[in-house]
């Protein structure tokens, strides 16, 4: 197995670039050709270092998938002329309608996506891997809930995020309990006005949207049955209802893995079956965490044919110690 130290070591023995630094793209784009020879395929790679609190206060939390991520995929899907293509995936998860964007620019272009999850994928990026027509997971790997999150500013400045249903349960849990007792409504005032009066109603349609995106892609990718539509509308309603239910999950965090996967019905493959593919594909996976851990970058959206769109942050060092990333404004390209 490709562990994060061998490849560190491989690393550190690669000739440096002119100014002593460490090439660090070049020995992870060779790692993505590794891949590609093995599967005959190009390889997509969208990775941001969201785990890393600096680099997330640096980028003042820009590692979630958006909308300037479509310009990061047309970027490396448009010079691509293959019909089948894999596409890895660490990302926390960002926008249900970024997922969507994000889908749509690779189905337009290849008609086979294989996703490939070599650690994690929660949230939106787990509704992009289940757009795929095949996925691959290593053993250890996870996705999760696709439950949609909500992020506002409560009356004492603070930002908070909180699951969409949390928030209706709430609301309902307040109007069962003021509408047998009203003296409570004072106790509940200051709880509901932080909310602001459409919280409610938009909870319910991003729940709704969410998993319309999640049930679409199933349908037409992976339980894709045009001989029996209607086996493949009640496989991909187990999955998104399984997927979906926060109430059962408890945390948007919760972790998901190839067991619980086919226990629903998803034909997930297990990446360690595939002792050579599965050693190319985690020396990639730990070439872009040393890649994240000794650069500014921390968005990595690239293929194996060379092209790149990667935003940075600005590291600066005041004598010996860690390097310490500043945003860079605007990001960068790369």
């Amino acid at each position: 197995m490709a562990s994060w130290n061998a490849v560190r070591i491989e690393l550190d023995k690669r000739p440096k670039l002119p100014n002593g630094n460490i090439d660090f793209d070049k020995f992870r784009r060779e790692k993505y050709v590794a891949v590609e020879k093995i599967t005959g395929r190009p390889l997509i790679v969208y990775a941001t270092d969201f785990l890393n609190k600096g680099k997330v206060s640096a980028c003042q939390g820009d590692v979630e998938i958006d909308l300037t991520d479509r310009e990061g995929f047309l970027e490396v899907t448009q010079g691509l002329t293959d019909k089948v293509a894999d596409v890895m995936l660490y990302s926390p998860g960002g926008l249900p309608d970024a997922a969507d964007s994000i889908v749509q620019i690779l189905r337009s272009k290849f008609d086979q996506i294989r996703f490939i999850i070599p650690g994690v994928a929660k949230s939106a990026a787990t509704m992009v891997a289940l757009s795929g027509h095949e996925l691959m997971m290593e053993h250890n790997a996870e996705l999760g809930p696709i439950d949609p999150q909500f992020r506002f500013v409560k009356a004492d400045g603070v930002p908070v995020a909180a699951p969409a249903q949390a928030i209706i349960d709430q609301f309902e849990k307040a109007q069962d309990i003021i509408g047998k007792d009203p003296k409570k409504l004072a106790a509940w005032i200051p709880i509901l006005q932080q909310y602001g009066p459409s919280l409610y109603q938009q909870c319910l349609n991003a729940i709704e949207l969410s998993k319309r995106y999640v049930m679409q892609w199933l349908k037409t990718g992976m339980f894709n049955s045009p001989d029996d539509p209607a086996a493949a509308e009640a496989a991909a309603k187990k999955v998104v209802d399984y997927l979906g239910d926060h109430n059962q999950f408890k945390s948007h965090g919760a972790r998901v893995g190839v067991r619980e996967l086919r226990a629903q019905g998803v034909p997930v493959k297990i990446l360690n079956e595939d002792r050579p593919l599965h050693d190319a594909v985690m020396t990639v996976y730990h070439t872009l965490l040393l890649t994240f851990g000794g650069t500014g970058a921390y968005r990595i959206i690239e293929n194996s044919r060379g092209d790149a769109y990667i935003r940075v942050v600005q590291v600066f060092t005041v004598g010996p110690g860690p390097v310490m990333p500043v945003p860079a404004p605007g990001g960068g390209k790369k």
